[in-house]
This record gives C-alpha cells, sequence and structure tokens, in this order.
C-alpha cells in the first residue's frame, strides 16, 4: 500500500467511526458513547507492556441486545471492535491496534442465577470474579479458578483468556468450569454452545473453543459456570527453603508422592532476595527460595495428614522451619510474600515484562539453569516464580537501560521452555505482545487452520484485529 492510499484509508476509517459514534449516541444515548480524548486513553492499554493505541470511540453497553446494535452497526460501517472488561490482561489483547470501538462489558456485571441443586451459575461477562466468588461462598459454593487479579478482573476477560491462578494444580484453570457461552458474532448473530448438563457430546465442542480465543471470535453476553461446594477446612504453609535446587527436589518429591495440595508456589532467590527487603516474615538471611503450598478438604484428618506429609518432604530435603497456619486472617500473613511479590519485583528496576511459561514439572531445574544463563548471556535480572504444581512459572525480565531491546531475550526463554516441551503461555495468551513467536511453537498447517476458523466467524477480520495470528 502507497502512502496516499494509506492516508486516504485513515480518513475513511475515521469518518466510518464518526457516523457510528452519531447513529450508537442516537441508540444508547450520548452519556454510553464516549469520544472525549482523555476518557478515551484510558481504554488505549491494559497491563501489558505493549504500546497503547487509542480507539476512535468507547461505548459502554448494558445488554445483550445493546451488544447486538454495537455488532451489527459496526459491521455495516466496516469498524473494527475490541470487547474489553477491566483492562487487566497482560497479552496486550484488550488494546484496539486498529483504532475503532472499544465495547465495554463492566456494566454488564450481573450474577444471573444459581442454581444450588445443580452447582451451576450464569453470570453476566463484567462482573468481577472474586466479587462473584464472595457471593458464591455466602451459600457455601465455590468457583475455583483464582488469577492473580482477581479483585479487579471480569469473568468475561477470564474465559477470554482461559485464566489460571495458583488454585490450577488440583482444581484446573477457567476451561473446566464452562459449561456455556452466549456470543453475539460480529453482524450481530447469536450463538449458544454448550450445556447445563455435566454430560453433553452433541456436535463439535464449540464452547471450548471460544474458551481462550481472547476476543477474536465473538463477544460473551452470558456465560454459564461449573461450581462445586466450598472446602471447609483449609490449611496453608510457607516453607523457607535453602536454595532453589532444594526447592525443586520438595516439589517434584511432592508430585511424585501423588499428592495434590490446592496450592503449590514457587518463588526463586531474586524473589526472595527483594521480599527480605521489604520486612516479609518467615524471610531470614538463611532463605533462599520459597515454597507456598496449601492444602484443603472436608475431612480434618486427611487436610492434616496430607499437610504433614507436605511438610515431612520439605523437612527432608532441607527446610528449617515450615510457617503453618489454618485461620483466615494468619492464612493472609503466609499470603502475604505472594501478594506483595509483583509489585515487589517490578520496584527494582526500570522495566520489567513477565512472561507466562509452562513446562513439564520434571523439568524445572532445566529450566532454572537454563534462565540463570541467559541472565548472564544478557546481562539482565530473571526472576522466577508461579505454580509448580503445574509448571507454570512466571519469567520477569529486569532492566534499567531505556535503549535495551528485550526481543531477544524474550524469544531465548521462549526456545528455552520449547525445547523442554514446554509452551509460550500457561494462562496470559498470546494476545499482541507473543503473536510474533506464536509459530516457534505451532506449524503454518495448525496455524492457518485457526485463522480458517477465524474468518467463517468474523470474515472481514473486524473483531479484535491483529491479535494472536
Amino acid at each position: 500500500m502507497d502512502k496516499y492510499s494509506f492516508i486516504m484509508n485513515s480518513i475513511n476509517s475515521k469518518r466510518s467511526s464518526e457516523k457510528l459514534a452519531l447513529k450508537l449516541s442516537s441508540l444508547l444515548g450520548e452519556s454510553r458513547v464516549l469520544v472525549d480524548l482523555d476518557i478515551l486513553e484510558q481504554f488505549s492499554t491494559d497491563k501489558s507492556h505493549c504500546e497503547g493505541v487509542m480507539p476512535d470511540l468507547a461505548v459502554r453497553v448494558k445488554s445483550e441486545s445493546e451488544i447486538v446494535s454495537v455488532l451489527q452497526l459496526a459491521s455495516q460501517f466496516n469498524v473494527p471492535v475490541v470487547a474489553r472488561g477491566a483492562g487487566t490482561g497482560k497479552s496486550g489483547g484488550a488494546i484496539p491496534v486498529k483504532g475503532g470501538v472499544v465495547l465495554d462489558l463492566t456494566l454488564m456485571n450481573d450474577l444471573l442465577e444459581v442454581d444450588r441443586e445443580n452447582l451451576l451459575a450464569v453470570v453476566q461477562p463484567g462482573i468481577v470474579t472474586g466479587q462473584m466468588q464472595s457471593m458464591l461462598a455466602a451459600d457455601g459454593l465455590f468457583y475455583p479458578p483464582d488469577p492473580n487479579s482477581l479483585e479487579s478482573c471480569t469473568i468475561g476477560g477470564n474465559v477470554a483468556h482461559n485464566a489460571g491462578g495458583p488454585r490450577a494444580f488440583k482444581y484446573g484453570v477457567t476451561r473446566e468450569y464452562v459449561m456455556g457461552v452466549r456470543a453475539v458474532l460480529m453482524g450481530g448473530d447469536i450463538v449458544c454452545p454448550g450445556k447445563r448438563t455435566v454430560k453433553g457430546v452433541a456436535g463439535y465442542d464449540v464452547t471450548s473453543l471460544m474458551v481462550g480465543s481472547e476476543g477474536t471470535l465473538g463477544v460473551f453476553s452470558q456465560i454459564t459456570l461449573k461450581l462445586i461446594r466450598e472446602p471447609k477446612i483449609v490449611s496453608t504453609l510457607l516453607v523457607p527453603m535453602p536454595d532453589e535446587e532444594s526447592a525443586g527436589k520438595a516439589v517434584s518429591q511432592i508430585v511424585a508422592a501423588g499428592m495434590v495440595p490446592s496450592v503449590l508456589e514457587f518463588m526463586d532467590s531474586f524473589i526472595v532476595d527483594v521480599l527480605r527487603s521489604k520486612g516479609v516474615s518467615g524471610v531470614d538471611r538463611a532463605t533462599g527460595a520459597l515454597i507456598l503450598a496449601e492444602v484443603d478438604g472436608d475431612d480434618e484428618a486427611s487436610v492434616e495428614r496430607l499437610t504433614l506429609r507436605l511438610a515431612d518432604i520439605c523437612e527432608s530435603v532441607g527446610a528449617r522451619e515450615i510457617l503453618m497456619a489454618r485461620h483466615g486472617g494468619e492464612r493472609e500473613k503466609l499470603w502475604a510474600a505472594r501478594r506483595l511479590m509483583s509489585d515487589a519485583v517490578a520496584d527494582t528496576a526500570k522495566h520489567k515484562v513477565s512472561e507466562d511459561i509452562v513446562v513439564p514439572r520434571s523439568a524445572a531445574p532445566e529450566l532454572l539453569t537454563g534462565l540463570k544463563r541467559l541472565s548472564q548471556k544478557y546481562h539482565v535480572r530473571l526472576a522466577s516464580y508461579g505454580h509448580a504444581g503445574d509448571g507454570n512459572y512466571h519469567v520477569n525480565v529486569l532492566w534499567d537501560d531505556d535503549e535495551f531491546n528485550v526481543s531477544p531475550v524474550v524469544e531465548d526463554v521462549f526456545r528455552l521452555t520449547l525445547s523442554l516441551h514446554g509452551t509460550i503461555t500457561g494462562e496470559h495468551g498470546i494476545g499482541l505482545a507473543k503473536r510474533p513467536y506464536l509459530s516457534l511453537e505451532q506449524a503454518p498447517s495448525l496455524i492457518a487452520l485457526q485463522q480458517n476458523i477465524k474468518r467463517v466467524l468474523d470474515p472481514r477480520g473486524l473483531l479484535n484485529p491483529g491479535k494472536i495470528f
């Protein structure tokens, strides 16, 4: 495309967005169609390191029928649409790289139905995950997925990115709890894949296709979630280990013994140094790594037995002391290290990129050794923590030089991960940030297949364009 054609296309795109804004203002009211630049700026970025892009307008919808209207009109005017929840994603998935409309779903935040007999709930996409969990807990019901941003992130975003969290080792990720969705396609058609029954194999599993599709196939208007009964007893352990090697051995032996704690988290020596500087209790000078574990269940004897077995394994490979807690306030104190970690690590450098790779659990020692080599090769700090129980590690690249190019470091982290039979993302998604690296993991034929599926549901590529592929 020559420079003249590019400028004309940009002008035409802007005019289309202006016409769309006028139509939507008359339909929804001016207060919910946002065009002020100061307001639009908050819709230009998410929690990733990707550069922000201003949308032409943002629309706050309150119902499925309004989503339908927006997608019908946007299709008519050939304007791209990016669905957005709280903007807590770390892959750049909510950044409107082609301008157009940001569809703000945060006003659709109701818990529509709780079926206690059949253990399911129907929710709107804008409900905050932590708030929904609290509402369900009042009835003794439990929705296990617990992304780190659960106090602010929305269920719609969790489903779009197949979010995980510390409890994924025992309970699984978001996909395991999505029974069905109502989704609006570009152009306004509504599809309702899924079921409300425990079993069901009618046709293709379109629900699983929509989960993790990062807003590129449809916009969720309702989500049906599977629930379980809330465990009555929870026991939390914070285990200071002398070094990363002993922590790795402890994790390996716990998993090899067939034990399945609900949480099994790892924090490396760099993380420990940062937490020590923040005065976190239980992190003394002899601590070289940390394990945070949690055991839950309904039978006190079995929880106690599993807790003690876990503690014995940690002691057998070098743990000098183990901090345990059963009650809410005491447990929260032990979780303080995990809660503080991300912000505390960010404070150590001007720049931070966080990647969420996954390796087979047995490959963890090789991963940590390889990361140390990369740290020395590029003269950057690499801090690792994460969900050791399922092999999902958050690798943080930290640097101060404004001119430093972090891309080769990230690519080498991914190449190391793939050499260990891992994957480049466990819960953040591909989005914009990892788009250049998808071909490292997936063959051209597989990528082409996914692109063809995208074309069937969104022929003109207007729904969250520029993401994944």
